[in-house]
């Protein structure tokens, strides 16, 4: 790319994952959309070289050749991927190389509260990782505790309380549950090169508002009003059911799918829904969550305060202490162990409810036969 080119701006779409990324992404890849022709997701192959701290020369061409593409369809460019806010040295690096040829940088990323966060996480990636669980497994046995006396959800969120978060890190092992550090990480990276940081919030319920529509508005333009703009979620929710069944095969050692495998065997069976039903487990876990948010609220009150973001979003629905969440986890283990129908039960519920969702998907495929 030519360094007089300079009556352009780039916009680096930060993540971070479970952040509605693959919302956007899909949206300014979409026909029609602003950044039609205009944007991209950096092949993983590039990004691994620019993460290096010095940039090997073919890397850093290879950059300014998909740059230079773009900006040749127009002055506003995308470059997503969530890997940036992972490792902000490689966004440090990208932005190196192409701030001299733009004429301004903005960096777009988002956050949700960490719990919800934290179960996102879970229910997509991290209930099927081996590693993971064995981890999970055994953080809960060095507290004492017999991990399939409860849900892998709820044992996830018991080893992110007895590992101060660490277990619940990213597969890529970085901890990016602090929203504050890793922007503040960023801000830090970027400041010799005079760029625009813009963060914020996806919705959630009681903060109901267009994603696309903010992200729009901090790339600085105005949201198409076109029908066939999709706001529904790219990574819908697997069957809650499903992901029990495949963590308790994956703690038990039967093979089952990986991690960013065979996402078709989630998406086929995860359209059987349940009439949603509240119980006592479901109290537990809402204190494992509290915890959490309860946890980061220091952390979330600055980054909001930085970034002119709505405090409220972040406040946890109740405060948890540390002593209380310790306490709540030493009672309801007192309570399965006391009592091991209620494991007993919830593991024959979700063997059940499998079993008569497999016989229905037999008939499904006979009927069409």
């Amino acid at each position: 790319m030519p360094r007089t080119v300079l009556a352009k701006s780039l916009i680096l779409h930060v993540g971070p994952a479970k952040c509605g990324s693959s919302s956007i992404q899909r949206e300014i890849a979409r026909a029609g959309s602003p950044f039609d022709g205009r944007s991209v997701m950096l092949p993983l192959a590039l990004l691994k070289q620019l993460i290096e701290e010095t940039v090997p020369p073919d890397a850093a061409a290879k950059l300014l050749d998909i740059v230079s593409g773009l900006f040749a369809r127009g002055d506003r460019v995308v470059i997503s991927h969530e890997t940036m806010f992972q490792r902000p040295v490689a966004l440090r690096n990208i932005v190196a190389l192409l701030r001299p040829v733009v004429k301004d940088v903005t960096v777009v990323g988002y956050s949700r509260r960490q719990s919800g966060f934290i179960q996102s996480a879970y229910s997509q990636w991290l209930f099927r990782s081996p590693e993971r669980t064995r981890e999970v497994g055994e953080a809960l046995r060095a507290a004492g505790l017999e991990p399939l006396h409860f849900t892998g959800l709820e044992a996830c969120f018991i080893a992110a309380v007895k590992t101060d978060m660490r277990s619940a890190r990213q597969l890529s092992n970085n901890l990016i549950l602090d929203w504050h550090a890793v922007y503040g990480e960023i801000a830090r990276l970027l400041a010799p090169f005079g760029v625009r940081i813009s963060a914020g919030f996806i919705p959630r319920e009681g903060y109901g508002f267009s994603l696309l529509d903010d992200f729009y508005r901090r790339c600085g333009l105005s949201s198409p009003a076109l029908p066939e703009r999709d706001e529904t979620p790219v990574n819908a929710q697997f069957d809650p059911d499903l992901v029990e069944a495949v963590h308790l095969a994956v703690e038990l050692g039967l093979p089952a799918p990986g991690p960013h495998q065979h996402g078709a065997f989630f998406d086929r069976n995860s359209n059987f829904r349940r009439p949603v039903e509240r119980s006592g487990t479901d109290d537990f876990l809402d204190v494992l969550k509290d915890f959490v948010d309860t946890r980061f609220e220091a952390s979330n009150r600055a980054f909001c305060l930085e970034y002119g973001l709505a405090e409220d979003y972040f406040l946890p629905r109740r405060f948890v202490t540390r002593e209380e969440v310790e306490e709540a986890i030493a009672q309801e283990a007192q309570r399965r162990r006391a009592d091991p129908d209620i494991v007993l039960r919830r593991q024959a519920a979700v063997t059940a409810r499998i079993a008569s969702a497999m016989y229905g998907r037999y008939l499904e495929r006979e009927a069409d036969e």
